[in-house]
């Protein structure tokens, strides 16, 4: 990732002139050049920047030694102030990676909740994977193979991805209803009465470029075909999904059917219908992150939808990419 794509990246956010933005940077010093050209980068654009390092082996030493009084109300007030937060990291966030004693690593947990609790509250809040190695682990791809996706993503006209966004979510603007067409004779029925389209620009969860809706819970309907289907770490191809009521009730795939037939209603249920926006991404890998981003894809999720307007509260939130056509419902 380098200081071109990041400026893109710090723009394409809406850091603006006059802000106060934290990078909270979770990495080692190895890594800190990146923190370094997020921080320049939100100054070339007249916002304050504040660098917070989680880095693994600092917060161990700090958490064996720290006491209960070291982090009070007082601290973590410290950060509703800021006005974005833009969430860099270079592994797996929160994770510490060594073994302490129970008494510390609860006092560890503690303090990240109430971070995150406060970082919650800015007005805006940006997840950037830094494509390394250690962020290539929980993709399933070889490292180099990930690092060139993931810069190909990032390095985007993010402004032409927004327009291609708005302009998508108006064609659907004030639908109550939409049908997707896949495979041979696989048709699928979703009601939006009510329901909020939300475009992934470049401020949310990045690499980005989507739109996508919370479709009422009980109400979609048919059959949806997929060329590729990915399912915990597994490839599947030319699978269907039944759905009825809003559930998953069956699948042409054995295996598939009978992990559906063991999850609790709440993570059967189709909560999301989204649409690819990117056009960097220009094959599916089996990688969520970038497949659901592809342009001229779309995807459906089973499982939570409660944080972009659905009423589906669960434990899991899982994304399935097709091809197809996707029509509003006259």
């Amino acid at each position: 990732m380098n200081k071109e794509i990041i400026s893109k990246i710090v723009k394409a956010s809406g850091v603006s002139e006059g802000e106060l933005v934290l990078v909270h940077f979770w990495g080692e010093d190895a890594d800190k050049d990146i923190a370094n050209h997020f921080v320049t980068s939100v100054a070339a654009l007249g916002a304050a920047p504040v660098l917070l390092q989680q880095a693994r082996s600092i917060n161990r030493d700090i958490f064996l030694s720290a006491k209960e009084s070291c982090f009070d109300d007082r601290y973590f007030d410290l950060f509703s102030k800021f006005d974005a937060v833009l969430d860099v990291f270079a592994y797996q966030p929160v994770v510490l990676g060594y073994s302490i004693e129970n008494e510390h690593m609860l006092l560890y947990r503690r303090y990240m909740s109430q971070l995150f609790h406060k970082l919650a509250e800015c007005r805006r809040f940006t997840q950037i994977r830094v494509p390394t190695e250690a962020n290539a682990a929980e993709s399933n791809l070889e490292p180099q193979d990930y690092i060139q996706r993931m810069n190909k993503a990032y390095n985007i006209d993010y402004e032409m991805v927004k327009k291609a966004c708005e302009h998508e979510t108006k064609r659907f603007a004030g639908a109550k209803k939409v049908t997707v067409y896949t495979g041979t004779d696989c048709v699928l029925s979703l009601d939006l009465t009510g329901r909020t389209w939300h475009i992934d620009a470049g401020d949310g969860d990045l690499p980005c470029g989507e739109i996508y809706i919370a479709p009422i819970e009980n109400r979609t309907n048919g059959t949806v075909f997929f060329d590729t289907f990915y399912l915990d770490g597994m490839k599947f191809t030319n699978v269907t999904l039944q759905i009825l009521d809003g559930q998953v009730s069956g699948s042409s795939s054995p295996e598939i059917a009978k992990y559906f037939s063991e999850q609790p209603l709440e993570n059967r249920i189709v909560c999301e219908l989204g649409m690819g926006m990117n056009p960097n991404v220009t094959d599916l890998c089996g990688y969520t992150v970038l497949d659901e981003k592809m342009m001229g894809t779309f995807h459906i999720a089973v499982g939570a939808n409660d944080m972009f307007g659905g009423q589906n509260k669960a434990s899991d939130h899982i994304d399935f990419v097709g091809y197809g056509k996707v029509e509003v419902v006259v």
